[in-house]
């Protein structure tokens, strides 16, 4: 096993110049996360204070994710027709963070909806972007450039909740959210210029542009091809466990274990820190092991830890648990990624991208809902039984999917079977 992992460790490139773009679209996607992972740290405090029930947060965020899921394909299909990734890059990163700033200014429930939904659209334009400019700058490298990028969700996921836990100790959540969103503002415009130079520079000439009506055929046999929408399925399953997580522990740590804010905020960092450290170790092993070995490990350890974490008083345990869950519940990401871009043509990567993060988009949104009708009807603990066993059903699905290799580009007429 040491042999691996130092077999791992040579192969993973160092920050240098020549992966300076994958750094830069990593910090661009930290950037993304980092308000709505201080919004997680700062919704208890803001149901506290207008009232709101667990089913109206639960809504709030069901919300957020339906609205991605309406730009996740049209985006994808966009960025493979029009190219621009720099362009949508940079209005995502923009778009994600100003709606906030009117959250803050407002009690009106009907507002904060409009609101988190204008974020959702914001965050999810960045993905079929940033991932397909990694591709196409890195294509030996595909698997850690996406680990890097979602580290650097893991970054932001995990510093905000800390600093904004520490901030409520002087601050309202009002004044937390305008700070998080006025410094996050302030760091994008340095990541914007940096991601642009380094594409302009990197990116290699794009794959020839089938016509319309051939792009469109293959589509057709894209959205047919079942190892990819078992994985997407699977993704999307992946981010109901973390949008369940992310929505309903704070509402656990703070109303039912009554643990104050700065401790409230380091122990969602710890969860975000051990996925960050997963993240690229996942993507460097998925890349030498293959992805389903990664994917289907991280999804029965996370379905256990979930399971334990309901049902057992852990007493001192407890933060060793959060770091499990983390660490788990991360490592599946690039994994995934990984192995489903690697099932169809390199003209349909922003396709199958959208794809992904349709279902992504979609299954999670009845999470929130159905979280905050059990959690006022029975407890919240209640959720993280049902996040454990929809974790553990997906694996069992996922046992079926067969490691593949890229198939050749496509055609016209091509098939992505």
């Amino acid at each position: 096993m040491n042999a691996v992992l130092e077999g791992v460790w040579r192969r993973v490139p160092k920050p240098d110049r020549t992966n300076a773009g994958m750094w830069a679209i990593g910090a661009g996607h930290a950037m993304t996360h980092a308000y709505s992972a201080a919004f997680y740290v700062l919704l208890p405090f803001a149901a506290r204070d207008l009232g709101l029930t667990y089913s109206q947060v639960g809504l709030i965020i069901s919300v957020r994710q339906f609205m991605s899921t309406l730009v996740n394909l049209p985006a994808g299909v966009i960025v493979d027709t029009l190219g621009r990734r720099s362009l949508f890059m940079s209005l995502a990163l923009a778009w994600a963070a100003v709606p906030y700033l009117l959250i803050a200014a407002t009690s009106s429930y009907p507002l904060i909806l409009v609101c988190v939904g204008l974020v959702g659209i914001g965050n999810f334009l960045w993905h079929p972007a940033a991932i397909t400019a990694i591709s196409a700058m890195y294509p030996a490298r595909r698997g850690y450039g996406l680990a890097l990028h979602e580290l650097g969700a893991n970054l932001g996921d995990t510093l905000t909740p800390l600093a904004a836990g520490l901030l409520l100790a002087a601050l309202t959540w009002r004044s937390v959210l305008v700070v998080t969103v006025a410094a996050g503002l302030l760091l994008t415009l340095g990541i914007m210029r940096m991601m642009d130079r380094v594409q302009r520079q990197r990116s290699a000439p794009p794959p020839r542009a089938l016509a319309a009506p051939d792009y469109l055929r293959g589509l057709r046999v894209l959205v047919r091809n079942g190892r990819l929408l078992v994985l997407a399925m699977v993704s999307g399953i992946r981010a109901m466990t973390q949008l369940g997580l992310s929505t309903f522990l704070p509402l656990y740590l703070s109303n039912e274990l009554h643990v104050p804010p700065a401790l409230l905020g380091l122990y969602l960092a710890i969860v975000q820190a051990s996925g960050m450290i997963a993240t690229p170790i996942a993507g460097a092993l998925s890349d030498r092991l293959g992805p389903k070995r990664v994917a289907t490990t991280g999804m029965f350890t996370t379905s256990v830890v979930v399971l334990g974490f309901a049902a057992l008083n852990l007493g001192t345990a407890f933060v060793a648990a959060l770091a499990l869950l983390g660490f788990f519940v991360y490592s599946m990401r690039p994994a995934i990624f990984r192995w489903a871009i690697g099932v169809v043509p390199r003209e349909y990567e922003g396709a199958a991208v959208g794809i992904l993060f349709t279902t992504q988009g979609l299954l999670p949104t009845a999470m929130p809902l159905v979280g905050g009708y059990l959690g006022d009807r029975y407890g919240l603990l209640s959720i993280f039984y049902v996040i454990a066993g929809t974790v553990l059903v997906a694996n069992l699905v996922l046992l079926f999917v067969p490691d593949v290799r890229r198939p050749a580009a496509a055609a016209p007429g091509m098939t992505a079977s």
